[in-house]
């Protein structure tokens, strides 16, 4: 399917990694209470895992013939939902369900799948909104370098009208401090991930570590603040 579908465990897990601390610091810096942030948090980690189970009927359907269709159409527009009926079928609260669902809304109604507007969106998806976006433009893609954190905020900026503003303003603050600490980079290879050779099962393990304990598996970061 080229490049541009190339969707497997070892990214989706980084990048889940990745936006559900974003998230964390995020509810925390807008003053949500504690089982709110657990919630959120959560739903940053899982609300790419639709993506997986579609990669599976990408490369399983050879009557897919262009990527680019692939991309707009089935990915883009189906993972949502996909990750939401996963999580679900799981029983996860409603919290998890409807920040997961509405993720990819923008607040100005551009987004997608229910072309929701402003304050109609919920917040954890708003939250999860800009902490996705973020965290996609600071990661390497197959098609493009990561963007640095300047370049990054100045792309979120030309499109402001995407992102709750209070929000947003909040989000600015937490990367001034933590910048792309928060990044990891697992190994490329799914087979070492699933067979427990690389340290990963390590890493899920100690990521929930206690506030200010070391955890040996970040690469840019030395604590979970």
């Amino acid at each position: 399917m080229g490049e541009i579908v190339n969707y497997n465990l070892t990214e989706e897990l980084a990048h889940g990694i990745y936006v559900s601390a974003l998230v964390r610091d995020l509810s925390r810096e807008i003053g949500l209470s504690e089982p709110a942030v657990y919630e959120f948090t959560l739903a940053g980690l899982l609300h790419d895992i639709g993506k997986l189970q579609l990669a599976n009927y990408i490369y399983g359907n050879e009557k897919i013939v262009s990527p680019l269709v692939v991309e707009e159409m089935k990915y883009v527009r189906m993972h949502p939902m996909l990750s939401f009926e996963i999580l679900k079928e799981r029983g996860l609260s409603d919290l998890v369900l409807d920040a997961v669902r509405y993720h990819h809304e923008d607040y100005d109604g551009s987004g997608f799948p229910s072309n929701l507007v402003g304050e109609e969106i919920p917040l954890g998806a708003r939250i999860i909104r800009c902490c996705d976006v973020f965290a996609a433009l600071t990661t390497d893609r197959p098609y493009r370098k990561r963007f640095d954190i300047d370049e990054a905020m100045s792309l979120m900026i030309d499109e402001i009208t995407h992102f709750d503003m209070k929000i947003f303003l909040a989000f600015e603050r937490i990367v001034h401090r933590v910048g792309t600490k928060y990044q990891i980079d697992l190994p490329y290879s799914d087979d070492e991930l699933l067979l427990g050779e690389t340290g990963a099962a390590e890493f899920m393990a100690s990521a929930a570590a206690a506030p200010g304990q070391k955890n040996p598996y970040l690469t840019r970061s030395e604590t979970w603040q």
